[in-house]
């Protein structure tokens, strides 16, 4: 009987010492390292999603750690992305986006970053304060022969353009486009040097907050659902690094959700955003957000394929497009999907 209490008690004392050893090896082991992951970002209010999913904690949340990279442009953002020294890009679709993948770029529209909803939009149509102030410009059709900026042939400005101008019978022909980036466009209309230009939120409610120009329409009054910024993998990050991508995509429409979430509910949420934006993009003035036109941001992440596919053919047909490519080697929406599936249905 004693001998038996001994073999029971040797057990005993071997598992509490087997236990103790494996806790010492665990411990030994280091903990699984945040995967890197490069962003390229230009700094608009479009930009939340990526901005809300850093500060919160949201990318942290899947294993990541995002490091943001500025820069002023799409243009200047998507060769990077295409070298590999991005993983993933923010910016405009344009024909360049589309000239790219057909000439084998490795790039993929993977998700919504700023397209138009009710009450949502991406980018307004402003006139010269000057120039309204008048009686020169008071709509579109009162645009004829006069300069209007835009960002460049072939940027989305170009297509929003057309689509606005058509409204009124008028086309790209019946007026003078000049070519310049957001902030200059913005600038100029101050200057009285172009009667009419587009821009993107907060450029466009600090520059009629400071009198450069009065709102002549918003983007998402002239066409829904528009696909106007977008989120770029590059391929061989998505192919080689799917569930990092996937990871990603996680984040992001957790920072989406919590975008409109907190624009729904108002109060300390929506500071809590607004600190966000002041942050991390160019406008830094508390009182530019009680103005702005919020961007259009889909809380499922989906790119609208069906607008990315409308505007590969009016580039083409204006001769921007060298060859279209498939819809679908152009736009991958399984990301979006994937994070859908682990979140659940956003709750409107």
């Amino acid at each position: 009987m004693a001998m038996r209490h001994v073999g029971v008690g040797m057990r005993m004392l071997l598992r509490v010492w087997l236990g103790a050893v494996a806790i010492a090896l665990l411990a030994a082991v280091p903990a699984r390292a945040a995967e890197s992951v490069r962003a390229g970002v230009i700094g608009l209010i479009a930009d939340a999603g990526i901005y809300v999913a850093v500060e919160k904690g949201y990318y942290r949340d899947a294993g990541l750690d995002v490091k943001l990279e500025p820069f002023a442009t799409s243009v200047k953002m998507l060769p990077v992305l295409s070298a590999g020294q991005l993983d993933i890009a923010t910016g405009g679709v344009a024909a360049s986006l589309f000239n790219g993948v057909a000439r084998g770029l490795p790039i993929l529209v993977v998700g919504d970053k700023g397209s138009t909803s009710p009450g949502f939009g991406t980018n307004a149509f402003l006139i010269a304060k000057g120039a309204w102030d008048k009686g020169e410009v008071r709509g579109v059709q009162d645009l004829k022969g006069k300069p209007i900026g835009l960002l460049g042939p072939g940027a989305l400005s170009e297509y929003q353009w057309a689509r606005l101008l058509e409204t009124k019978g008028l086309t790209l022909n019946d007026v003078q486009p000049k070519y310049m980036p957001f902030p200059d466009i913005v600038t100029a209309l101050g200057t009285g040097s172009l009667a009419a230009g587009m821009c993107s939120e907060p450029l466009c409610s600090s520059g009629i907050k400071r009198g450069a120009a009065v709102k002549l329409i918003e983007w998402d009054e002239v066409q829904l659902y528009h696909q106007a910024g977008v989120i770029f993998y590059n391929v061989d990050f998505a192919r080689t690094r799917p569930d990092v991508a996937k990871a990603f995509m996680v984040g992001y429409v957790r920072g989406i959700r919590f975008y409109h979430d907190a624009l729904r509910e108002g109060g300390e949420k929506k500071e809590d955003l607004i600190r966000i934006l002041i942050k991390h993009t160019n406008a830094k003035q508390r009182d530019v957000y009680d103005d702005v036109r919020w961007a259009g941001l889909n809380p499922d992440g989906a790119a609208y394929t069906q607008s990315v596919a409308d505007q590969q053919q009016f580039f083409a047909k204006l001769g921007r497009v060298e060859k279209t490519v498939p819809i679908e080697k152009l736009v991958d929406n399984s990301f979006a999907e994937y994070a859908v599936k682990v979140l659940g249905p956003f709750r409107r």
